[in-house]
């Protein structure tokens, strides 16, 4: 059987973020499961095809986001013209693969959720938050996108129009409700939503009004490496990390307000950030110039490791004693995925998919988001507990070997995609 997946992000060209690192990993999974995969992704260096661990992977020059979809689609309708697919994914976010469902209606999709764009731009600040809506609230909201996307994916097929990038992304950009429209539209044309955690269960149903029955709650895998389980759990350092985009839905502010507490309580710690650092909004400084303004006295006891390559990752964590994931809210981090293969005790944030990982067995802390003084005081008991740590940390490694391999995740998807290609024959 032959699934294809679209998606703008795909190592090495366009590793941006959790969404290259799932597609990177869900390939190479469902290859396992002798699916034929094939993958459409984004390359602002090249057009080509390429053979990668036997997945065929169509690089395509474009790096407009939003434009993406249509030179990937019209890539995938070639292809499976040629040698059909059987099933198609593609993420909810920028909906990547509407205009390929648009060109080839009768595949049946499934659309893998990440995190919603309206979600993040809330999370970030750059808009205020909205209230859950319902059926008639969406349909209203809804009205204008579908229409246009209608118009154009008619007067496409037939020939007699080319697609207008610069005036739909940014009308995209500029009005988060109108992105947030097109992504929900395009669940709602998938035979099955499939979030991996059960907080992103509850948005498509109650904020996008997805039927729950086309609803399947589908962790993400994750396939530990030799260089993560290589590492042993750290009992005599007091080094807390943080792995990720240095920005504010991440709880970065949180974790800045808890740092002088921190030190106060354990004079001997010290803070280790790696990722790429983003504006604060209200100063537009970046984050690591606007920390160091603020954290006054204990500046000095944070380092900034920038952006790090994946290949190296595992060296970062080596150099942490306890890893925190503070944010506002996360869908199913991968940081917080390599921090439990790497054997670290882990303080994250209990709204979002964080909970569902690391609630069983207790292998990590859970706090409430955006509460500095939680933050600080299990962040303080793991430092001051070394054996605790260690527990934790084994703990959390094997729950992530258990829980979250490629054998036990695949044989989800495999159900999943076999699903939505019944479903379609109905």
């Amino acid at each position: 059987m032959r699934i294809a997946y679209i998606s703008y992000e795909y190592p090495p060209d366009s590793a941006f973020g959790g969404i290259a690192t799932y597609v990177h990993h869900a390939a190479r999974m469902m290859r396992a499961k002798g699916w034929d995969v094939e993958v459409f992704a984004s390359s602002g260096a090249r057009s080509e095809s390429v053979v990668e661990d036997g997945i065929l992977v169509h690089l395509i020059s474009e790096t407009d986001r939003m434009a993406f979809a249509v030179p990937a689609g019209e890539a995938f309708a070639r292809r499976h013209w040629t040698d059909p697919f059987d099933v198609l994914e593609g993420p909810e976010y920028n909906a990547d693969a509407r205009v390929a469902k648009a060109l080839v209606p009768a595949i049946p999709l499934v659309v893998k959720m990440q995190s919603p764009s309206l979600l993040c731009a809330e999370l970030n600040g750059l808009i205020p938050a909205a209230t859950p809506i319902g059926p008639l609230d969406f349909g209203a909201r809804c009205l204008k996108p579908p229409y246009r996307i209608a118009r154009y994916l008619v007067r496409c097929a037939v020939g007699r129009a080319r697609w207008d990038r610069d005036r739909l992304a940014e009308a995209a950009r500029g009005r988060w409700p109108y992105l947030d429209g097109i992504e929900a539209k395009h669940a709602l044309d998938a035979k099955i939503v499939a979030p991996p955690c059960s907080d992103l269960c509850d948005y498509a149903a109650k904020r996008w009004a997805i039927p729950r029955e086309r609803i399947r709650l589908t962790p993400t895998p994750y396939q530990a490496s030799a260089d993560f389980l290589g590492l042993e759990p750290r009992k005599n350092g007091f080094t807390v990390g943080f792995v990720g985009r240095v920005e504010r839905r991440k709880g970065v502010e949180t974790l800045f307000e808890s740092i002088p507490s921190i030190c106060r309580q354990v004079p001997q710690a010290r803070f280790l950030f790696a990722g790429s650092v983003l504006p604060h909004l209200e100063s537009g400084l970046p984050y690591d110039q606007w920390a160091l303004g603020v954290l006054g006295e204990y500046a000095s006891r944070v380092m900034f490791a920038g952006k790090m390559a994946l290949a190296d990752i595992h060296k970062v964590y080596d150099q942490m004693d306890v890893c925190v994931f503070p944010s506002l809210w996360e869908n199913f981090p991968n940081v917080c995925l390599e921090a439990m293969a790497a054997g670290r005790a882990i303080v994250a944030s209990n709204a979002g998919g964080m909970h569902d990982m690391l609630t069983p067995g207790k292998c990590g802390v859970l706090v409430p988001p955006a509460k500095p003084d939680k933050l600080a005081a299990a962040v303080v008991a793991l430092l001051r507990q070394p054996d605790e740590r260690v527990r934790m940390g084994l703990d959390a490694r094997r729950r992530v070997l258990d829980a979250y391999s490629y054998d036990t995740i695949g044989t989800m998807m495999d159900k999943v995609y076999r699903e939505a290609i019944d479903r379609n024959r109905v």
